[in-house]
This record gives C-alpha cells, sequence and structure tokens, in this order.
C-alpha cells in the first residue's frame, strides 16, 4: 500500500531511532534502509522497460520491500558504502561509483515527498549559494572569502583587524573514516605566515562575528523552532559549539523578530528544502548574523535538552506528505504529471 514513509540513514543514528518509536507509537508503516549495507549484504533492483514505469525493490538481511510502497522519505544521514577489503584502491573507487550511480538513480526514478531530496541537500550544501541567497533575503551576513589565494586572506585579515576564522566548505570530517572533525578555528598570525599551503586546496575565511550566544534554529515545514545556546560559557566552545560539551550548555527556546523567521522559511523554499538547520551568532548589542544552512543538521539532542517537539512535527509532515500523495521532484516532468 502506498504511504509508507521510508528512513534512509546509517545503522547507528540516535535521532532516527526516535523517529521509529515515534512512528511505530502512532502505527505509521515505515521502512528503514542502511546504503552503507551495499553492495555486500544489500541488495538493488531497478526494473525499466517499454511497457511499465520503473519498478525498484530494496532489500536487506532477507527483509525488502517495493517503491511502490513509499510515499515519503526522509533521507537523513547515510553513512558510506561497506565496499569489500579485498578490492585494490582502484576497483574500490570503480564499485563506489557503480554504488552510487544505482542508489542516486533510485532517489531520481521513483515519486515521493522528500525531506529531502538528495539532490536538493547537494546544491544547498553549497556555502557561497547560501550565503548568495541568505542576502539577498534580508540577513546580516559576515564578510566571507572562498579562495585559494594567500593575498585574498591577508586582505580580509587586515579588513577585520585580524579577526577572521577557517572553517570548512564541506561535511565538517577528514576522510571517510568520519573520524576527525574539522572545526572552525581563528587564523592566527602564525596561520597567516604559511599561507602558501592554501596551494593545496582552497579554504572559506570569514570574519570573526563577536556573539554573546548562537541560534540553532529548525526549520520542520512551515514551523520554525530557534533555541539559544550559551556557548560562550563553555571556554572550548567560544568560537565553534560543537568543541565543547554541547549537551550540558545552557539550551533556551526563544522568539525571533518575525522578518528573520519570514527569511528562515524563505531560504528554504527558495533551496527546495522542507527541513533544515540554520546556524546564526547572537550579537552582544542584540543583533543576529546569518552563518550557515544545513539541510541534514542535527537536532535529536535539542529536542532532549529543550523538549521541543522536533520529531513530533517532523513525523507529522512526513505522514502528511504521503498520505497527501505530495511529490518532489529534481527534475521537470516532460509528461508534466
Amino acid at each position: 500500500m502506498a504511504g509508507k514513509i521510508l528512513i534512509v540513514t546509517g545503522e547507528h543514528d540516535s535521532t532516527a531511532d526516535l523517529m521509529v518509536l515515534c512512528l511505530t507509537e502512532r502505527g505509521v508503516p515505515f521502512e528503514r534502509f542502511h546504503p552503507q549495507d551495499l553492495p555486500r549484504d544489500a541488495r538493488v533492483t531497478l526494473r525499466h522497460g517499454p511497457d511499465h514505469p520503473p519498478v525498484g525493490r530494496m532489500a536487506a538481511f532477507g527483509e525488502g520491500f517495493d517503491w511502490s510502497e513509499i510515499g515519503a522519505v526522509w533521507y537523513r544521514r547515510p553513512e558510506p558504502f561497506s565496499l569489500s577489503p579485498a578490492l585494490s584502491s582502484e576497483e574500490r573507487e570503480f564499485a563506489y561509483h557503480e554504488c552510487t550511480s544505482v542508489m542516486q538513480g533510485a532517489w531520481r526514478s521513483f515519486d515521493a515527498f522528500w525531506v529531502n531530496h538528495p539532490d536538493r541537500i547537494r546544491i544547498a550544501e553549497s556555502k557561497p549559494l547560501q550565503l548568495m541567497l541568505a542576502r539577498r533575503l534580508g540577513f546580516v551576513l559576515p564578510r566571507t572569502v572562498f579562495t585559494n589565494d594567500p593575498d585574498e586572506v591577508r586582505a580580509l585579515w587586515d579588513a577585520c583587524g585580524g579577526a577572521i576564522v577557517y572553517k570548512s566548505m564541506t561535511q565538517g570530517v577528514l576522510g571517510q573514516s568520519l573520524q576527525k572533525s574539522v572545526y572552525t578555528n581563528r587564523v592566527t598570525a602564525e596561520h597567516l605566515a604559511r599561507a602558501d599551503l592554501l596551494d593545496n586546496a582552497p579554504g572559506l575565511f570569514q570574519e570573526e562575528i563577536p556573539k554573546s550566544a548562537d541560534l540553532r534554529i529548525t526549520v520542520i515545514g512551515d514551523r520554525v523552532f530557534p533555541v539559544e545556546i550559551r556557548s560562550q560559557s563553555d571556554a572550548d566552545a567560544t568560537v565553534d559549539w560543537r568543541r565543547g560539551e554541547v549537551p550540558r550548555m545552557e539550551h533556551v527556546p526563544v522568539d525571533l523578530p518575525k522578518p528573520v523567521e519570514a527569511a528562515c522559511l524563505a531560504l528554504n523554499r527558495a533551496l527546495g528544502l522542507h527541513y533544515s538547520a540554520i546556524d546564526m551568532v547572537a550579537t552582544p548589542d542584540g543583533g543576529l548574523v546569518f552563518l550557515e544552512i544545513n539541510p541534514s543538521g542535527q537536532f535529536g539532542w535539542i529536542q532532549s535538552v529543550t523538549g521541543l517537539p522536533l520529531i513530533e512535527t517532523l513525523a507529522d509532515l512526513l505522514a502528511d506528505g504521503a498520505a497527501r500523495g505530495r511529490i518532489d521532484r529534481p527534475y521537470d516532468d516532460p509528461a508534466g504529471t
């Protein structure tokens, strides 16, 4: 029966576990699929032909489902594929791209309501695009430079009186092991003296904004849940709140100014997202400065420490999308359906 919710994530995902409990308590049918089980322990089949629309089936460890059963997808945080260690580096690269191709084909071939479609996520993760859209929508931005030119970094340093930071442009982890995090760090004079390292890769350099607190704004459908994280009470978290003991920091639900709340919703719409986590800075003079939007940002801990109904709100959104037959596609359907 069409209308099941599909959760696409990794095996160890406590936030997805909370969703499983919520859907089970509500009696909402769902499936959970881990792309990391591909290709050794999971099976994916897509059938195309001249006399029928695409047919898809996914299975892992003997349990499977047909795509025709799925009405909504929560594309959470899938882990990398489990490729055989017996493969050579060239074979692993080939196998990785083949696995990626078949999974992207599945996501793009079948109609569903997505939170969020992986193609939308890929586009929305572009930091330059985020900042361009945020400025158009009226957010206040820090001065930012994406470059591999040491002279550009020095110019930003001078313009900001030496108060700049380095940030990752991508997922914030080093390598596929996902074990080494790349945090936001202050750029020192010593770093500046070694700016020729940019010959190895470009970087994101940004004005460091004085802050009284960090703001994590979770947007789910047409609802906005702003939470102030009192990060400045933790010495390890003053530059990047993720460095500190996050659950121990004070988290306070707050109200946003109406124009800022409207801009958060508009940014989601502009990027084709139904869910996002927006990071902003609250300044000592009461201002709000936009930093970035994460289309797959974590939020489970926020519900745990604040009691905000984030899982329940997302479950409502998915169930409503499945029941109403809402469809998200990353392309224009030539048939107009």
